[in-house]
């Protein structure tokens, strides 16, 4: 079971891995100063407010020192990528051009940069240029950082099952500016984690949509071994276009 919840929570940080924290319900309400369920009620029947689950996902955002190599393909283009993480940091390495991206996972928000190469310093991502596409393909800047988990006022949607999974469904406006209108995601009561987020216009319909499909076990790391994001035709789920990223080996020791 909790090797299956790491595979779940991998969504948080497009790549990243290796979350060992115990994700239960209690300890959302225990650490918020909530008083634990009563005996006889299911954990999963009692909803945490929006506030409560954005800390606890942001408690559990520590990732395993470990090099991923793989590629981001986009339609026919396919580009060789080095991904390094350790602890709240997450940097993307193209291999293919002058391109490297740094996100430093904050409370008050991502730290976004990039650089041409490593003897460059880094330059911060800010503003417009957070809502633009990333080397070509269907991801934006801002997509890595994953912001809208700490933006605030989220608002609790429901209840709803995806991947077989029974979810809580929030959703939150940015405070700054964005490619969305607004961000729906969706936390398993089981696994405690997001497996779903969709990027929602204007009118309220989905126009991306982060999923994965295939995990990758290696000794005691599980790592996504293909995330797949879509820019949807809005008001339909049909695939305008399509990136798929993909890890080949993961390596421990990231040299972060």
């Amino acid at each position: 079971m909790e090797r299956q919840a790491v595979c779940v929570v991998l969504f948080l940080s497009f790549l990243s891995c290796g979350w060992g924290q115990n994700r239960n319900l209690t300890e959302i309400e225990t650490k918020s100063g909530k008083a634990s369920p009563s005996k006889g009620v299911a954990e999963d029947e009692i909803t945490p407010t929006p506030r409560q689950m954005q800390n606890f996902l942001w408690r559990t955002l520590v990732m395993k020192d470990l090099r991923m190599k793989g590629q981001v393909q986009s339609g026919a283009k396919k580009i060789p990528l080095l991904i390094r993480a350790k602890e709240r940091l997450l940097q993307f390495e193209f291999q293919d051009r002058p391109l490297q991206i740094r996100v430093r996972f904050a409370p008050e928000g991502s730290l976004i940069q990039k650089r041409a190469k490593a003897d460059e310093e880094w330059k911060v991502v800010t503003g417009t240029e957070k809502t633009k596409a990333v080397a070509g393909t269907d991801l934006a800047f801002e997509d890595l950082g994953i912001d809208f988990l700490r933006w605030p006022d989220p608002q609790p949607k429901g209840e709803d099952n995806v991947m077989m999974l029974d979810c809580w469904v929030y959703e939150v406006a940015p405070p700054v500016e964005s490619n969305y209108a607004k961000v729906r995601y969706w936390i398993s009561k089981g696994y405690k984690a997001m497996i779903r987020a969709d990027g929602l216009n204007s009118q309220g319909q989905a126009i991306k949509r982060f999923t994965f499909n295939s995990v990758i076990e290696t000794d005691d790391t599980v790592v996504v071994g293909e995330m797949k994001v879509a820019k949807l035709t809005p008001g339909t789920d049909v695939s305008a276009s399509r990136t798929f990223v993909q890890v080949e080996s993961v390596e421990k020791g990231s040299g972060l």
